[in-house]
């Protein structure tokens, strides 16, 4: 590959990546004066709700919304988005319903927030739809700032319901304000009146069929979706109910920090790969693409957050406050598991965009195994927090390597020309344009 696509993708990454930048800024740079308006068991109960609705709402849609990415007509468009909303508010109804039944088993703090489960999972999967539509479109300009508002409208409105002592569930009130926030925003900008009545005209039975054609993507995407938001958000709710909710709380201010980096950087450059690779999907430029993308999560990344681990222990303490030091240790456990995490994160769209689900589903079982298997073993063995959660980052270590190194496969083999074949002594019957098909 020249050197001017590859200064092109770091240009439109650093476009993304800037947003994105100001948006986790924000959410950062308030997280001393929240750990100050709300105590640790009280970020505990939003880390456990926000992991609930992360891992429901990725499935939400049964997962039809990266089936948009290799849609090139603009009718077939509209049946996606449909089928997609149809799919939205079935699992919201079920998520309800079941939650109701679920309720009498929930801890008597998270009660009163059952109800905001099927909102928040909801808006999620909604929010990955306008994403998905958005770098469909190539508007990522207006995807870098839908990067920014979410994040920062969330943190900046927690701030505010902090201040006004509007106790520990004003959190999850501000997210769930942030989401409406972002898709009425990034709604109006990539969509017209022409798109919302095209969507609606759209037939019932264009949307099935369409279902029926997309089989993989709920068949193979579901498991495996469900498997790497479980991997990323429910150690904290198993922390939590081992440990108590403070110690859920230390566990998802640390992965919020030690994280930042691949937000800021590592998925910008995930959204760009995919947005290269819906205009050109050629094997041999989506792996030239892949290996640069991989040198530069390498230098911005993950050497960032090998750094913040080992230095973690010199700065919670003065920006957080003496009750928050378990979450320096956290972060130095998480940080080699998030270098590498880093490194799979540019590529995490491979296996959907080559139509090979059913590889992702293999590699994010085998990453289950390896977090959770630790976890519950280290937990049954008695062991101290601090200890479970290093025995977690370790197996999580070698799941991402695995995951990573699954990706290259793909594109390397995709990108292999196919064997040639041995000449025969034989003609072999050939059709021009203008002949018969030949028998």
């Amino acid at each position: 590959m020249t050197a001017s696509p590859i200064g092109k993708i770091v240009r439109v990454a650093g476009g993304v990546s800037a947003m994105a930048i100001a948006g986790q800024l924000t959410l950062v740079a308030t997280i001393p004066i929240l750990a100050r308006l709300y105590s640790p068991a009280e970020f505990g109960v939003f880390t456990i709700y926000l992991s609930t609705v992360n891992i429901l709402g990725a499935v939400a849609a049964l997962r039809f919304e990266p089936s948009l990415y290799g849609v090139k007509e603009i009718e077939q468009t509209y049946v996606t988005v449909k089928l997609i909303v149809l799919a939205i508010l079935t699992t919201g109804v079920l998520a309800l319903a079941v939650g109701q039944v679920l309720l009498s088993f929930a801890p008597a703090q998270l009660r009163n927030l059952f109800w905001l489960v099927p909102i928040g999972m909801s808006g999620a999967a909604l929010v990955e739809t306008m994403n998905c539509l958005a770098l469909r479109a190539g508007l990522l300009r207006d995807f870098a700032l839908g990067r920014l508002i979410l994040p920062a409208t969330m943190a900046l409105l927690q701030l505010v319901f902090g201040l006004a002592h509007l106790g520990g569930e004003a959190m999850v009130h501000a997210h769930v304000l942030s989401q409406f926030i972002f898709l009425a925003f990034l709604g109006f900008r990539i969509l017209s009146w022409e798109d919302v009545r095209g969507i609606y005209r759209s037939s019932w039975r264009s949307a099935f069929d369409k279902a029926a054609r997309e089989y993989k993507f709920p068949l193979f995407d579901i498991p495996a979706t469900l498997g790497s938001y479980a991997i990323n958000n429910l150690p904290a709710i198993i922390v939590g109910s081992l440990f108590g909710a403070a110690f859920a709380g230390y566990l998802g201010v640390a992965t919020r920090l030690v994280t930042g980096p691949i937000v800021l950087i590592a998925t910008p450059l995930s959204n760009v790969f995919v947005a290269e690779a819906n205009k050109d999907s050629s094997g041999g430029r989506m792996f030239c693409i892949a290996r640069g993308l991989l040198l530069l999560a390498a230098g911005l990344t993950a050497l960032p957050i090998l750094a913040l681990g080992l230095a973690a222990p010199y700065l919670v303490v003065p920006l957080l406050g003496e009750a928050w030091i378990p979450t320096a240790q956290i972060m130095t456990a998480l940080a080699f598991m998030g270098a590498v995490q880093a490194l799979s994160t540019p590529l995490s769209e491979v296996p959907t965009l080559l139509r090979r689900q059913e590889v992702r589903l293999v590699v994010d079982a085998a990453r289950m195994v390896l977090v959770f298997g630790p976890l519950l073993a280290g937990a049954e063995a008695g062991w101290e927090p601090i200890d479970v959660i290093y025995l977690m980052a370790a197996g999580g270590t070698v799941g991402f390597a695995i995951k990573t190194a699954a990706s290259l496969y793909l594109l390397k083999r995709d990108t292999e020309p196919a064997p040639a074949t041995l000449s025969s002594p034989y003609p072999i019957a050939r059709k021009n344009y203008d002949e018969a098909p030949v028998d």
